[in-house]
């Protein structure tokens, strides 16, 4: 009978370490989850403000201001468009519109402007007024900025 004791006391004693050993594991497993779930919400409201952000730099008004302002682009006449559609075969044709002309490309035997003309030292200075204001507008146009 003592020796039987002695086997069911150290059965008890193997399963209760045993338990414990489990809930430990399972404890420190659930802690572990809780900060992954934790660290999942914050991932996916970082990637909400991205979202938000991209989707605020890339609007069509901010591009066109920045275009406009502060690399002087300009929309092209009607006259100077080339539609350009894919064919089925995965080129690129250029289809030239009726009355449609192709950009103009300046000439390189052509005068520049020489700086000697009267009044080029106002000009200068508009000019440089023109791209002070241009760099304002691009600060302006940045979400956040301050001027």
């Amino acid at each position: 009978m003592t020796r039987l004791n002695i086997i069911l006391y150290f059965a008890l004693m193997f399963s209760a370490l045993g338990l414990v050993n489990a809930q430990h594991k399972a404890r420190k497993l659930y802690i572990e989850l809780e900060q992954l779930n934790q660290a999942a919400k914050q991932f996916d409201q970082e990637y909400g403000q991205l979202q938000l952000e991209q989707s605020t730099w890339a609007m069509h008004s901010r591009i066109e201001l920045i275009a406009t302002q502060a690399l002087q682009m300009q929309v092209p006449d009607a006259t100077r468009i080339q539609v350009v559609s894919p064919d089925f075969k995965g080129e690129a044709n250029a289809v030239q519109l009726p009355g449609l002309l192709k950009p103009v490309v300046p000439k390189p035997n052509e005068a520049k402007p020489s700086a000697a003309k009267p009044g080029s030292a106002e000009l200068e200075s508009a000019k440089a007024q023109e791209k002070l204001n241009a760099s304002n507008a691009v600060k302006a146009a940045q979400p956040g900025a301050q001027l």
